[in-house]
């Protein structure tokens, strides 16, 4: 085994360019998180650098379109010389080389697909206008995160990346520092050395094991995460010259694949029982170590499992020509993730955890053929406001030309007389275009619908005594949030015999607050006045093109009924049976129990209206507005599907 190249980067963003170079297509790519221009050019640059030679690098906007991704009909060589001529797509011309995507959360569904089939298949099928071909297209993706608000790069593209890349000052001043001509040159050399080393790098089976645990046990579902940080150790040692992977490796691919997926923090080991002793080798290596120490050497650990079992000797001849990894693979693994998460991360995890840091929106896409964000187009004539889509006209009409002019010819040929047939050609009696009515297409637009958050707040005496002030906090918090994320907010009270509109929905936070400032408390809890309310304002938000969702927040103890007659009985039909029209609409709401112990009524209310039914006795804003964020994200995913 040869010694490791001294001057290799040992971390950063070089190092991630250098293991995207060596393999390419099994990384898949990198995401940078909110680059500027000059960092992620070098970080491009370095990975364009380190590929073989002549590996291409194209740059996509968000705003592409698939037949640009895919390819299509070349519309200049068809037009001029009569006859279908294809042209390839910029995944097929960036064969081997690199694609950056700037602004990737703006991609839209259809090139997100064919960027992330690409990546699976490392191939591009086209099958559209006439045109069946494959073309190679094995691509590293670097896509750039720069989102604002509530925007973020679809999981479905973050998914086949293996590294987040996270430009920090620092990082990026040593990102620029080290890219010198020589250093490069010699990072070139090495990464071909690499490239054909990497199949020969073999993995002890108990690494595989050690990553799948520690991806588990920080949270993280996606299968292809562990398989990535395989390949990332194996292009690292592959890199340092390597033919096995070592605990270097693994803790590097680690703390570069695995800590930017963390979702939760380990939970702390479990004390095993005094009275069990281990009766075997891996019992007893699994037993945790306490969190002040080191891990203890592989040495130490076979010293002490070998009284256990005498019988069972070591087999030294097998680990003397291979390293062994320790037993504590787990552990140096979990330090590794653990170190690499940036600073503040801990109590973000936590959050998260919590439900606090969910992102998403109710507002959903809709088509418009008016405004919104470009999405292609579509067949249908430009009328009633539609704008033509000149290019896409002609490209349908382009595969078509040859049979229509040559049809063209022979009519006007029939219904001419025979010396002035013959004195015309087919070149001045054609048209140089023939487009006909099943060629129009139209430009479509993508327009993202508001989302319009209804708070009904109880504020009879019952909640009034309890938790109003609580209510009044939380709420006034979603607001401002709502209103940074350009959202719409209304707040419906009600008690004593009825409901009042004390805010229509709007983005003013000064008279948002001012109206909490002034809510009243105390009477009854007339519920079913108060569900009613809030379905027939939720139906006038959806009337005008906005996403409503509604949040309850009462203890549910309803002792007015719909005629106004007190009494808990009628009052508890009257609310139930409203809850059931409500329930026929389809609107998402979220129903939050405030009351000390949960409410019977307010559980069987809050099913009988669909809604997510959540215990929330003390309602602070921190917890409430978790609540409230994870419902608009459920509440999107069931609009699109």
């Amino acid at each position: 085994m040869s010694s490791p190249p001294a001057d290799l980067p040992r971390g950063g963003p070089a190092l991630t360019a250098l293991l995207l170079a060596v393999d390419a297509r099994g990384l898949g790519g990198a995401m940078l998180d909110h680059p500027l221009h000059e960092q992620a050019r070098a970080f491009s640059l370095l990975v364009q650098r380190a590929l073989p030679n002549g590996a291409p690098l194209r740059r996509v906007p968000s705003s592409v379109t698939p037949d640009r991704l895919y390819g299509g009909v070349d519309l200049a060589a068809t037009l001029s010389t009569g006859k279908l001529v294809a042209e390839r797509g910029v995944l097929a011309a960036a064969d081997g080389g690199v694609i950056v995507v700037p602004m990737a959360e703006r991609l839209s569904v259809a090139a997100r697909t064919a960027l992330c089939a690409v990546l699976d298949q490392a191939e591009v099928q086209v099958a559209r206008d006439g045109i069946a071909a494959r073309h190679a297209a094995r691509i590293c993706a670097i896509v750039m995160d720069e989102s604002v608000g509530d925007e973020s790069v679809h999981d479905a593209l973050r998914d086949r990346l293996a590294f987040l890349v996270r430009l920090s000052a620092a990082a990026a001043d040593a990102l620029l520092d080290e890219t010198d001509e020589l250093a490069v040159a010699s990072w070139e050399r090495q990464a071909r050395d690499a490239r054909h080393r990497l199949m020969s790098v073999s993995v002890d089976e108990s690494w595989i094991v050690a990553l799948c645990e520690t991806a588990d046990a920080f949270g993280i579902d996606a299968v292809r995460a562990p398989l990535m940080a395989l390949r990332c150790a194996r292009a690292h040692a592959a890199l340092h010259g390597r033919l096995m992977i070592i605990e270097a490796d693994a803790e590097v691919a680690a703390a570069l694949v695995l800590a930017p997926r963390a979702t939760r923090l380990p939970r702390p080991p479990e004390e095993p029982a005094n009275d069990k002793e281990p009766d075997s080798d891996q019992e007893a290596a699994s037993e945790p170590l306490p969190t002040t120490q080191s891990p203890s050497p592989p040495a130490m650990d076979r010293e002490a499992d070998g009284a256990s079992e005498a019988s069972d000797p070591p087999d030294t001849d097998s680990d003397h020509d291979r390293p062994t990894p320790p037993s504590s693979s787990l552990d140096v693994l979990r330090e590794a993730v653990t170190s690499a998460l940036p600073p503040g991360m801990l109590a973000q995890l936590l959050e998260k955890v919590n439900g606090g840091t969910t992102q998403g929106r109710v507002g959903a896409e809709r088509q418009n053929m008016l405004r919104g964000r470009p999405r292609g187009a579509r067949s249908g004539l430009p009328r009633g406001g539609s704008r033509l889509h000149l290019l896409e006209t002609l490209r349908a009409a382009a595969p078509w030309q040859r049979a229509r002019l040559m049809h063209a010819a022979q009519m006007a040929a029939q219904s001419a007389p025979q010396d002035a047939a013959q004195s015309i050609s087919p070149t001045t009696a054609r048209p140089r275009v023939n487009i006909r009515r099943e060629d129009f297409r139209i430009r479509r637009f993508i327009e993202k619908t508001g989302t319009t958050v209804l708070f009904v707040v109880d504020a009879s005496g019952s909640s009034a005594l309890n938790r109003l002030a609580e209510a009044k906090g939380a709420i006034e918090r979603l607001l401002a949030e709502s209103y940074a994320r350009r959202d719409r907010v209304g707040l419906i009270a009600f008690r004593g015999h009825g409901t009042e509109l004390l805010l229509p929905p709007t983005r003013a936070l000064a008279r948002a607050k001012k109206v909490l400032a002034a809510l009243p408390g105390g009477g009854g809890t007339p519920l079913a006045h108060a569900i009613e309310a809030a379905l027939d304002q939720a139906l006038a938000v959806k009337r005008a093109g906005s996403a409503p969702l509604v949040v309850m927040l009462t203890d549910g103890r309803a002792n007015i009924a719909r005629d106004g007659a007190p009494g808990r009985p009628g009052a508890e039909r009257d609310a139930l049976m409203a809850s059931a029209r409500f329930a026929q609409q389809n609107i998402p709401a979220l129903f939050v129990d405030t009351s000390s112990r949960g409410e019977p009524v307010a559980r069987r209310v809050a099913e009988a209206m669909r809604a997510r039914y959540v215990l929330l006795p003390a309602a602070n804003a921190t917890a409430l507005g978790g609540l409230v964020r994870t419902a608009m994200q459920l509440a999107e995913g069931s609009d699109r599907a």
